[in-house]
């Protein structure tokens, strides 16, 4: 295997692996953040559990608890569409830059920008009938006919049966909105960063400690996290407003919201902070924690191998020349 192949599929496994773990954790705080953008209801808390909270925070209060208590409609559905989803943007992302690196195109954008917005608006339009029957799954008032929570193959097939296969991508236009600037933001912040914090260490020598380079980790995968989430959280409200009446087109939408003022451009954006920037930022800093424990290990082995070869050839070589 050559190294190219080795770095390839360690930065691969990497992706994969802290995109599941960032999916399975986030998942109570991205259905809190799927409620609040919606606008759906959650059941209220007693009024006695609420006494030791100001008003203000009832709401909130009311919002997580809905949400970090079962049951927990579209769990596997949602765990396993972000896992992949975020690891193919990631990974993507990152080999089709070097791809275009090669051609040797100085192009800021062509570099930087297209890579991202490639891959990550490809991985919507897939995603987009499971996104789009999860969000729709999280309203309490969503029930079967038996008072049941729907799973998600009932959720899709009743957005089709009602709304046919076009029902299934309503919302598209928001979501590519809403998910391609987030993930191109995060990324072009990410690498940028990066390339920053190279340098310096360049200018140093090179050499940093474990600690200082789990530092830099965090520092790039927070900012990366927040200014995707911060940056794009309106584009979340116009597309969860959108699954809510299949009638809705983008433009509608946006008067619809204008009416009460610009303070929708907000609404959920405390959510959205924790909801997208936690999982952003976790898959960043894992994905780079993986990949240096695991290639100290590959690079361990390597090297355990090629010593090996070496003793095996020398002894060869003389019991030949013995002959």
């Amino acid at each position: 295997m050559s190294p190219s192949s080795n770095t390839d599929g360690l930065s691969f496994f990497s992706s994969l692996g802290a995109a599941g773990i960032a999916a399975a954790i986030n998942f109570p705080l991205w259905r809190a953040s799927a409620i609040a953008h919606s606008g759906f209801t959650p059941p209220a808390l007693p009024a006695q559990s609420m006494t030791f909270l100001p008003s203000s925070m009832r709401n909130s209060a009311s919002l997580y608890k809905h949400a970090m208590t079962g049951p927990f409609p579209g769990l596997p559905a949602v765990v396993g569409g972000m896992t992949w989803a975020r690891c193919t943007i990631f990974f993507g992302s990152d080999l089709l830059r070097s791809l275009v690196k090669e051609t040797g195109t100085e192009n800021a954008f062509m570099v930087n920008v297209l890579p991202a917005f490639t891959v990550s608006s490809f991985v919507q339009v897939v995603n987009m009938p499971i996104i789009r029957a999860t969000i729709t799954q999280q309203d309490p008032s969503f029930k079967t006919s038996t008072g049941n929570n729907m799973t998600t193959v009932q959720a899709l097939k009743h957005i089709y049966s009602n709304n046919g296969i076009a029902g299934l991508w309503h919302g598209t236009s928001a979501g590519l909105l809403k998910t391609v600037p987030k993930y191109v933001v995060s990324i072009v912040v990410k690498d940028y960063i990066g390339e920053l914090q190279k340098s310096r260490n360049e200018e140093r020598g090179g050499q940093i400690g474990k600690g200082e380079m789990a530092m830099q980790s965090a520092q790039k995968s927070l900012a990366a996290g927040i200014c995707g989430a911060v940056l794009t959280n309106p584009a979340d409200v116009i597309r969860n407003e959108m699954f809510k009446d299949d009638a809705l087109s983008l433009p509608q939408t946006l008067r619809n919201l204008n009416k009460g003022g610009w303070k929708w451009m907000l609404r959920g954006v405390d959510k959205n902070l924790i909801a997208v920037a936690a999982p952003v930022a976790t898959t960043i800093f894992l994905t780079d924690l993986f990949k240096d424990v695991f290639g100290n290990e590959i690079r361990e082995s390597g090297e355990v191998a090629r010593r090996a070869t070496r003793k095996l050839t020398r002894r060869f070589t003389n019991a030949e020349g013995k002959k």
